[in-house]
């Protein structure tokens, strides 16, 4: 049996755990549901497709797509660069109101600065530019366009995921530009165990919100490894785009194109070569709904 046997014939693997995934807006056409942070069906069976033979794989490979699927994703060219982007945090709990003070430290990189290519990409642009995308606790990400601010947290245990976004909300990939940390809270409960600085761990991003009118032709795919990376004899991203297992073997943003307009799923597993779930508490992001709408 190879390794796409595995991927594609068996049945999908019910949820282990979940890590960081995403918040709220980024302007007008970044997000409207910005408060679901995702459900965990019991029985993802929409990510079984039956023979392997029906798939296609881009041409290098980074892509396996059932040829069923009514849409195509492709890997996208390289964002602006930002190699000397880095990213640095101080949390301040305040356990009386269950709030914290996050005051990050941005160097390299400009806040509320359009991104140089913003104009070339052709997907779904923040006009307020460049900002932060600030994951807390599993819930869609929060746009962050301020380097200081407060915010609400939960009893127990948190974990933040924050990493520098462009203004079309692709995240910057470097090893410097992002914190991930977790501090605790009075009271019970919180994220499960596990250990944030060397467990693989998974983080949702996009797509998120709704993409009006041009803005719907090209949505983009993206997400945020620790731990981790991918290659097609190891860990894979399966990405379930409206019950089409799309199957993902690079650490990149991706392209989805062909969509209709109406709404619209995507579930990001992260899985082991032999399909199974790689153990985390955000590797299964839970079905995340966007919207594609008229102009």
């Amino acid at each position: 049996m190879t390794m796409y046997d595995l991927l594609f014939d068996r049945p999908a693997l019910l949820p282990a755990m979940a890590l960081l995934a995403c918040a709220t807006a980024c302007g007008t056409n970044d997000g409207a549901h910005e408060d679901d942070p995702g459900t965990r069906p019991e029985n993802p069976g929409a990510a079984q497709v039956g023979d392997h033979s029906s798939t296609t794989r881009s041409g290098d490979g980074a892509v396996i797509l059932p040829e069923n699927a009514p849409f195509t994703v492709t890997v996208a060219m390289p964002g602006a660069g930002f190699d000397e982007a880095s990213l640095g945090l101080q949390v301040r709990p305040d356990q009386e109101d269950l709030t914290a003070r996050f005051d990050f430290n941005v160097t390299g990189f400009t806040l509320k600065g359009q991104t140089p290519d913003a104009g070339e990409r052709g997907c779904a642009n923040s006009p307020d530019g460049q900002h932060i995308h600030f994951i807390l606790n599993n819930a869609p990400y929060l746009a962050k366009y301020e380097a200081s601010f407060d915010e609400a947290v939960k009893p127990g245990r948190n974990v933040l995921l924050a990493f520098l976004s462009r203004s079309y909300h692709e995240s910057v990939k470097n090893g410097g530009a992002f914190v991930v940390t977790e501090f605790m809270m009075k009271g019970d409960g919180g994220v499960p165990e596990f250990d944030l600085y060397n467990d693989p761990t998974l983080f949702y991003s996009r797509p998120k919100g709704d993409y009006v009118g041009e803005d719907g032709r090209k949505v983009l795919l993206d997400f945020f490894l620790v731990n981790d990376g991918l290659s097609e004899g190891g860990h894979h991203v399966r990405a379930t785009i409206d019950g089409h297992p799309v199957i993902l073997t690079r650490w990149a943003p991706y392209f989805i194109e062909g969509l209709g307009l109406g709404e619209h799923t995507v579930r990001l597993e992260l899985i082991d070569a032999q399909g199974a779930l790689v153990p985390g508490p955000f590797n299964d992001s839970g079905e995340r709904t966007f919207r594609v709408l008229e102009g």
